[in-house]
């Protein structure tokens, strides 16, 4: 391919992705949408499935010096230069493709028991899309602090500041056969029992969040 063909081909390529991630935008801020309306009634959402498009393309080009092309907007002054158009139509669908590329994907249900005697129980089970228990599946589990604090203010709980001795017992978890794992937050004596901590599981992007209660119960 010539200097000038790979350089339309690219151009075309940008523009292709710039009109794939405003599909995705457009459909993320459709996700963000309400569900239900301010009396409580569920209202309508939307879905972008696919997208037809075709893209009338006039693409002006010019040839240096060296021979080599470069768009008109970032042209460098030349003494020797040669001008071109390509002029073309290009259709196509966009479609939208699940995650996991339509492979089952992770899915992780996570709980949480009471403050008892400075421990809070963590279960979790981690299952896929297709229903199926995922065994010896490595789990990573984190505290979300922002989310914490944000939680607790809300509850009327004040301004969180987590003492060092609150923290997650295990990092990593790895399920059994049946898919679960089990651990605990410990909690420090100094927290106030009017405080929640947000605790999330994650395998890679996938992720799921239960919020610890540190009142002490029992």
């Amino acid at each position: 391919m010539s200097d000038q063909g790979r350089f339309v081909g690219s151009s075309i390529e940008e523009l292709l992705v710039s009109l794939a991630e405003g599909v995705r935008e457009a459909q993320l801020a459709l996700n963000d949408a309400p569900l239900v309306s301010p009396s409580g009634r569920p209202l309508g959402s939307y879905q972008l499935p696919y997208l037809d498009f075709t893209i009338q393309v006039d693409m002006e080009t010019r040839t240096d010096s060296g021979g080599r092309p470069v768009a008109l907007i970032f042209m460098a002054k030349s003494q020797s230069s040669a001008v071109s158009q390509v002029k073309s139509t290009i259709s196509g669908r966009l479609v939208a493709t699940p995650p996991g590329d339509g492979l089952p994907v992770p899915r992780i249900r996570l709980t949480s028991g009471g403050n008892i005697g400075g421990e809070a129980a963590i279960a979790l089970t981690v299952t896929n899309s297709a229903g199926e228990r995922l065994a010896d599946q490595l789990v990573e589990l984190n505290i979300d602090d922002a989310d914490s604090k944000e939680i607790t203010a809300a509850r009327g709980g004040g301004v969180i500041k987590r003492q060092p001795g609150t923290r997650l017992k295990d990092a990593l978890l790895t399920t059994d056969a049946e898919g679960a794992a089990f651990t605990t937050l410990l909690v420090d004596p100094a927290q106030s029992g009017k405080e929640v901590v947000m605790v999330i599981a994650s395998i890679g992007p996938f992720s799921s969040r239960v919020a610890v209660l540190l009142e002490l119960v029992g």
